[in-house]
């Protein structure tokens, strides 16, 4: 058993809980003195469990990582000195980083070598800063609202396309995009991710066909937000006149120029009475 004394418990998170294992720990156990706040014990005990669904999801034990109350000193120790229920992993050699979320994912990917054929993913408790987006196609129109809130630059636009990617290992499953979103086409799902491949990669959540405005066939919205809009639009006042409907389909330089062509206004002129 190697002690060792923090100056605040809620300090150390499962980034160096994790990397002790990887590092040879056979198991982590935080002493939790009755003098911690019930909020700081709360949040290590999500942490806990956020690491334990990591480890038991490639594998490996997830009590670990295991928290220790300190009311009864002498059963502690008696604990303390038992052996260990699992014996230490091959020790990682990668160096640590001054940033909290490269240490897990060096640490997991260490771990996820020694373990004994495990899956691509694994789920997580909900809340877990770890996870993916689920799009639904039917819904979202690409407006990229989620895009323009997005913290991290998990979600990114097509670049000139109407695609909308995703990082699945920059997401901490904020919610802002799902806030944001004005289809309700966003869901998020938490889960961990061992492949790095899977982890890093470029997937695009969903995709359309570009809508090319009516006047002069220049690529301006896709085809799901055109038809989002003349279905929203086809019961307003302004939108009962089939010019008016056709502006819809047109970029804002053709808007304009249809909209005062021959002396018109910013409205149709009113049928007479």
């Amino acid at each position: 058993m190697i002690p060792c004394e923090v100056e605040e418990i809620g300090a150390v998170g499962m980034d160096a809980w994790l990397c002790s294992l990887a590092y040879g720990a056979a198991a982590v156990t935080l002493l939790c003195l009755p003098g911690n706040p019930p909020s700081v014990l709360r949040e290590l005990e999500e942490q806990r469990g956020f690491a334990g669904a990591i480890l038991e999801g490639m594998g490996h034990d997830p009590h670990r990582i295991r928290l220790q109350d300190g009311s009864d000193l002498t059963a502690l120790i008696a604990d303390l000195a038992a052996p260990p229920a699992n014996p230490a992993l091959e020790a990682a050699t990668f160096q640590a980083q001054n940033e909290k979320r490269t240490n897990i994912r060096l640490a997991a990917e260490h771990l996820y070598e020694q373990a004994d054929g495990p899956p691509e993913s694994a789920p997580l408790p909900a809340g877990a800063p770890f996870g993916e987006l689920l799009i639904n196609k039917k819904t979202c129109t690409l407006c990229m609202a989620c895009v323009s809130v997005c913290p991290v630059s998990a979600l990114s636009d097509g670049a000139g396309e109407p695609k909308l990617n995703f990082i699945e290992w920059n997401c901490v499953q904020c919610g802002l995009c799902e806030s944001a979103c004005p289809e309700d086409a966003i869901e998020r799902h938490t889960r961990f991710v061992y492949d790095p491949r899977l982890r890093r990669a470029n997937r695009v959540l969903n995709e359309d066909q570009p809508f090319n405005c009516v006047g002069c066939g220049k690529p301006f919205a896709t085809t799901r937000v055109i038809e989002s809009m003349r279905e929203k639009l086809s019961g307003h006042w302004m939108f009962q006149k089939p010019e008016a409907v056709k502006r819809l389909e047109m970029c804002e330089d053709c808007r304009v120029k249809d909209m005062f062509k021959d002396g018109g206004g910013l409205l149709d002129a009113q049928d007479e009475a």
